[in-house]
């Protein structure tokens, strides 16, 4: 996993250990890149304090407008209720937890939602949250992107708070912080699955390392292939925009239809001013948020 500043969007198609259909997961972090706008006050929150901040965003509807505009402008054709369901989970890079708005989207069957479509919707949300980079993985083509990458799915008995899946994140560093700590360790969580990426270690660091994480946790780890802990296999690539030297995000509009820019413009200047709000709020208050981050900003964007 290379560097990334302030987002990692974690795509990945997988079929997890039971017999499901082939889903794309994926997650984008709502706090906007510092280098767009100073959130430096708001990222140093604790966890709870971000999560309202995510959770006030999406019950405002932003992921769905941004999906609204997308379909509405023909930019998207495959991806509908019937096969994708948004939510707030949890998302972990270098030793940190944020909040993220992650996804699942069934790619395979009649209904299934094509790749071009999953990646517009991705480069979209990361344009109007102003992330810096994103992530892709199919897990059944390890040739369909940039490169092959390994990952582990450690399943919850139940979708676990945010603040569990951040203990188990804790957990793995204690093991080993080769695992926690780098710009190559981080996670995704979605419904009861905690999936990690490789970091920069061998196969059996890694594996061991998570292998002992479930096992001081309780909690189960797949793939096991004939009794033994293993990896599964996905093809990786990594979807961004240079916020320093794209100020417009011109990286990620490049690669979503132009007649869908207009609509996601202002959703993103109505992130932004969400988010403005929400650090004015915090400035006056010193702390957490009383009454919701962003409530007035909902009520007086839309149409």
């Amino acid at each position: 996993m290379r560097r990334t500043t302030g987002l990692i969007s974690l795509v990945l198609s997988a079929t997890l250990s039971a017999p499901l259909h082939a889903t794309t997961y994926g997650s984008v972090e709502p706090i906007a890149n510092a280098a767009v706008i100073d959130t430096t006050p708001l990222a140093n929150q604790p966890l709870p304090v971000r999560e309202a901040f995510a959770r006030g965003l999406f019950q405002c509807g932003i992921v769905d407008r941004v999906l609204d505009v997308l379909t509405g402008t023909g930019a998207i054709k495959s991806i509908n209720p019937l096969n994708a369901h948004f939510a707030v989970g949890a998302g972990g890079f270098a030793g940190r937890t944020n909040p993220s708005f992650v996804f699942t989207i069934l790619d395979e069957g009649p209904n299934g939602a094509s790749h071009t479509d999953i990646r517009i919707v991705t480069d979209s949300l990361g344009y109007v949250m102003s992330q810096a980079s994103g992530f892709l993985l199919d897990a059944n083509d390890p040739s369909s992107f940039d490169f092959p990458a390994n990952y582990v799915v450690i399943n919850f008995p139940t979708p676990p708070p945010l603040k569990a899946s951040a203990a188990l994140f804790r957990t793995v560093g204690e093991i080993d912080p080769l695992l926690f700590e780098t710009d190559t360790s981080g996670y995704t969580q979605f419904g009861r699955a905690y999936l990690s990426l490789q970091s920069a270690v061998p196969d059996p660091q890694f594996i061991a390392g998570y292998v002992a994480a479930a096992g001081k946790t309780g909690l189960e780890y797949t793939p096991i292939v004939n009794g033994i802990p293993s990896l599964f296999q996905g093809g990786a690539a990594f979807p961004g925009n240079d916020w320093t030297s794209s100020t417009a995000g011109q990286d990620y509009l490049s690669r979503i239809p132009a007649r869908s820019h207009r609509g996601l413009a202002r959703l993103r200047a109505f992130h932004l001013k969400a988010t403005q709000d929400a650090l004015r709020r915090l400035e006056h208050s010193g702390r957490g948020f009383d009454h919701g981050p962003i409530g007035w900003v909902c009520a007086q964007d839309r149409d």
